[in-house]
């Protein structure tokens, strides 16, 4: 399991963002910028998204749902 805490790329976003794969978390902050009113996604946002990116046992993601 995958998960970016968008706080980290977004000032003042509080979405947790979790999916099975690296590509599902990157589609997702994607969509979570548009959402947000960024209508371009920089190389730079995208280097943030895989760089805060973080890997969770999947026991540990259960618990906490």
């Amino acid at each position: 399991m995958y998960e970016l805490d968008c706080s980290a790329v977004f000032s003042g976003s509080r979405r947790v963002i979790r999916s099975d794969s690296q590509a599902g978390v990157i589609r997702k902050a994607i969509a979570q910028a548009n959402a947000l009113g960024i209508e371009r996604v920089s190389p730079s946002m995208m280097d943030s998204f895989r760089e805060k990116m973080v890997e969770r046992p999947e026991a540990a993601t259960e618990h906490a749902a």
